[in-house]
């Protein structure tokens, strides 16, 4: 069994040997899977993860079996897709090639206006009017209400990911190792601390940061600056994320998964794909206890998304499985 795209969705095809006459004739072979390149959501049962062509497909998390989780919806464009992010379950977008834009309202998806043509390669929500997107030729555009636009960033490199933090403050990554740093507004250069395309960022809080590149490279900034951390592996790592700073993952080339526990990078084996590209992780409060404020807790499940359509889960008993595997 099979998928295919089909006009912006996916055909479920099973390839049947007939006899008719006393000759056998066959379906010819389908298209491989899609890649998948990015993934995320609201909760862990309301996903989305994206990839080539246009690609999208939907998890709700409940009432499906483990291949049969993620269903491909209707995208409104063939352009490679590379990340998505949700807020809730009626507000989510998703960025990609020649600088196409979709949003989510609940039901649909649809393009809306793009500031750039460039391709845009990672997307960051921290609230409905408060979005950024990074990508070729340092290109950075925000969304604030009113619509996107494109902010000066002082690189001409490709960035392959952006994060940022609920006070604003941000870093995007990229290729030869360029880094760009954003606060009050404004995008200035972090000094070269390798040569290494970085190509995930991520962090929970300030003075807390996690990038990863090429090479097996992982890096850290603390508030003194970016330094080196052990790398169990020397595979290239796409994407970093976590549900806090003590509960960390990153993914990479041959199905390197690595985990981080606030004391050392350990690898995760499943190998289960070629390549994981995309992360995502839930994030769980507890009700606050004496007027105290919510605390953070691992809970639930991390999510993998990859080539060939590959989504894999991670769980806290320590299980790894494949949920959706077309091949």
């Amino acid at each position: 069994m099979s998928l295919a795209r089909i006009g912006g969705t996916f055909a479920v095809a099973v390839v049947l040997s007939l006899s008719c006459g006393g000759s056998n004739t066959s379906a010819p072979p389908l298209p491989p899977p899609p890649d998948l390149h990015g993934i995320g959501g609201w909760t862990e049962f309301d996903l989305f993860a994206v990839g080539d062509g246009g690609t999208i497909l939907h998890y709700r998390g409940a009432g499906c079996n483990n291949n049969g989780c993620w269903r491909p919806v209707t995208s409104p464009t063939t352009k490679t897709l590379r990340d998505v992010m949700g807020l809730s379950d009626t507000t989510a977008y998703a960025v990609g090639d020649g600088g196409v834009i979709l949003r989510y309202n609940g039901s649909t998806w649809s393009k809306v206006a793009s500031p750039t043509t460039s391709n845009l390669t990672s997307l960051w929500a921290g609230k409905p009017d408060s979005w950024l997107a990074a990508g070729a030729g340092g290109v950075v555009v925000s969304y604030d209400s009113t619509g996107w636009v494109q902010e000066t960033t002082p690189t001409s490199q490709d960035l392959d990911a952006v994060w940022a933090l609920s006070s604003g403050e941000a870093y995007a990554v990229g290729k030869a190792g360029a880094v760009i740093h954003r606060k009050n507004g404004v995008w200035s250069s972090v000094p070269a601390f390798t040569t290494a395309r970085l190509r995930g960022i991520w962090a929970d809080k300030p003075r807390d940061w996690f990038v990863v590149g090429d090479g097996g490279e992982i890096w850290q900034e603390r508030g003194s600056g970016w330094v080196p951390m052990v790398s169990p592996r020397s595979d290239n790592f796409y994407d970093v994320f976590g549900s806090d700073s003590a509960f960390v993952f990153a993914a990479g080339d041959a199905d390197s998964v690595l985990f981080y526990d606030g004391f050392d990078w350990r690898p995760v084996a499943p190998r289960y794909a070629d390549r994981l590209t995309a992360i995502w992780a839930t994030i769980c409060l507890l009700p606050p206890v004496s007027g105290a404020q919510p605390t953070g807790l691992h809970c639930s499940n991390t999510y993998f998304a990859g080539r060939s359509s590959v989504v894999t889960r991670f769980t806290l008993l320590g299980s790894y499985e494949v949920m959706n595997d077309p091949r």
